[in-house]
């Protein structure tokens, strides 16, 4: 309690806009959030509280003759390799972690779809370790986004390798998930509930399905539809801006339809296909010639390698289903249309390809990084690519947290914008801040793409004094210059970025990309940092931020020039 408190005081002390907004409440000029029961959605409330149901297998699995492991089984989860011994599959949630997320992902079984051969004599052995500490228990095993992967990784299991064991066993000890789930659902108000409640909607219908439980899987639909209309912004993209997240939530639609499809529910399979396709609508347009760029945060559950291709129906992810099921989501894939690029733009991302140049950059229409969400200080930073090849990248972020590297990876100070004062280019933002405090503070964001460059201006420095921050990308063949202006007042230190997952030298007051870039600055010298560059949670490779410092007064225009020396 203490430590919570010196905390909170922490934060106050140090944002001069969340005491803004403090004293405005204390004065009645914001409005408070509405008001709302935690746990319950409104439209979900009839059918609360969940109360377990008889649990029968709809498809009976395969029966497997049981017989204990003979071999150690070997497990990679976020990034960290674990053997675990035959003799001691007990040992794998006995182990200390030092980060919560590799603690919750052993309890959601996040290794079952991430592993090629299932064993099912080893998803027996860890099953019963985990229930005989577990099952009735509390605790963070049992948190709802926790409880909802488990029962989804251990159905998959179950029918890609059968059952070693009490079919009837397992049929209830996944029965009790639902109302544990339903009776924590990650519902705090309409300004604060995040993706989390979709996929506790998915753990009940996917439960709902495997085991003929019909009010599970009526509230895991409800609050599927639901949430897709919250979270899933007009032109189709997640709204928490971060692109794994999204590609995520396409594999989660994906699931549920599947499921519907599999256990015979036509028009609940109809409606969750139209989702999750005007998401893979999205899906195709923030995916770059050379891959997908991890702009905001990358989730812990699967790496982005597990979905690379989702947006074209064939992935590592979908490669575990059935040859008919893979067929299906193929179909859907290719019926989906990439969406335009007005409708991406008014979604928060901008996409502009441009001879061998091709670009994505993170874009919201009030600037501020969604809250809750997955977004990070990025607004004016972008990912490049030049002939298939990423140049310019995202570095990502490889933990979550609100100290050290999962912090800093969050925060402007290492990724390819421009940066004032070294604050980050809007405030820190809070779910029970309102549009129109947000608007007050920093006013809107604003994008415009032509047919050979692209532009985002904001106003998140207007704390610092600054009125409008603009950058412009404006491509050629063989050159990119990169434009940055400033309105405002005072004297002020200018940083302008770019990250890069190549070698890089400093020749003649140019910095050198693998001796085929030359990026030069107007009116700055450069100079290297090393970052880290993330590929996955947990896991990431070496890579330069190339930065040009320079102090102005007042208003200020300046460039970056990258051109091709090969």
């Amino acid at each position: 309690m203490i430590s919570q408190l010196k905390r909170k005081i922490g934060q106050v002390a140090s944002d001069s806009i969340l005491r803004q907004w403090l004293v405005g409440r204390a004065f009645l000029r914001h409005n408070s959030p509405a008001a709302f029961t935690p746990h319950e959605p409104p439209y979900a409330q009839h059918l609360l509280p969940l109360n377990q149901e008889t649990a029968t297998w709809d498809i009976v699995p395969s029966p497997v003759s049981a017989s204990d492991p003979q071999s150690p089984l070997n497990l990679s989860l976020l990034g960290t390799s674990l053997s675990i011994d035959p003799d001691s599959p007990d040992a794998l949630f006995k182990a200390p972690y030092n980060d919560i997320e590799l603690d919750l992902a052993r309890h959601r079984f996040a290794w079952v779809p991430l592993t090629e051969t299932l064993d099912a004599n080893w998803v027996s052995a860890l099953w019963q370790a985990w229930r005989d500490q577990f099952l009735d228990a509390d605790g963070w095993a049992w948190h709802p986004y926790t409880a909802a992967e488990r029962a989804v990784n251990i159905l998959d299991a179950v029918r890609r390798c059968g059952v070693a064991g009490d079919l009837k066993m397992l049929a209830d000890d996944l029965a009790a998930h639902s109302p544990r789930i339903a009776r924590q659902l990650e519902y705090f108000g309409e300004h604060n509930t995040s993706n989390h409640l979709a996929n506790n909607g998915r753990g009940l219908y996917r439960l709902g399905c495997a085991l003929q439980m019909p009010q599970s899987r009526e509230l895991g639909y409800k609050i599927l539809c639901h949430e897709a209309d919250r979270i899933i912004l007009a032109g189709g993209a997640l709204r928490e801006g971060s692109s794994h997240y999204h590609m995520l939530y396409v594999r989660n639609y994906l699931d549920v339809w599947l499921a519907a499809h599999r256990h015979g529910y036509p028009s609940e399979a109809e409606k969750l296909r139209g989702i999750a396709k005007r998401l893979l609508g999205v899906a195709k347009c923030l995916v770059l010639p050379g891959g997908l760029p991890l702009i905001g945060d990358i989730s812990p559950d699967c790496p982005p390698a597990f979905l690379a291709g989702i947006e074209t129906g064939s992935c590592p992810w979908t490669r575990t289903l059935d040859d008919e099921e893979q067929t299906l989501v193929k179909e859907l894939a290719a019926d989906a249309s990439p969406i335009s690029s007005e409708r991406l733009q008014s979604d928060g991302w901008v996409r502009a390809d441009k001879g061998p140049w091709s670009l994505l950059t993170s874009a919201p229409s009030d600037g501020w990084p969604f809250m809750p969400g997955h977004a990070h200080q990025d607004i004016g930073s972008a990912e490049i690519h030049f002939d298939n090849q990423a140049l310019f990248v995202d570095p990502g972020r490889g933990a979550y947290g609100e100290t050290g590297d999962a912090a800093l990876y969050r925060s402007s100070s290492v990724h390819g914008g421009l940066r004032i004062d070294e604050q980050d280019p809007y405030p820190a933002n809070k779910p029970y801040y309102d549009d129109t405090f947000r608007y007050a503070v920093a006013g809107p964001a604003s994008t415009d793409a032509s047919s050979n460059s692209v532009t985002v201006s904001h106003g998140g420095y207007r704390r610092l004094d600054v009125e409008t921050v603009t950058r412009t990308w404006a491509f050629e063949d063989d050159t990119l210059t990169i434009t940055d202006t400033i309105q405002g007042h005072g004297q002020h230190a200018i940083e302008q970025a770019l990250v890069t997952p190549h070698d890089v030298k400093i020749q003649d007051n140019k910095a050198i990309i693998n001796n085929m870039f030359a990026v030069d600055a107007n009116d700055a010298r450069p100079r290297l940092e090393p970052v880290r560059i993330w590929y996955a949670y947990g896991q990431s490779r070496q890579g330069t931020r190339i930065i040009f410092d320079t102090s102005v007064a007042s208003s200020w225009t300046g460039a970056i020039v990258i051109k091709v020396t090969r």
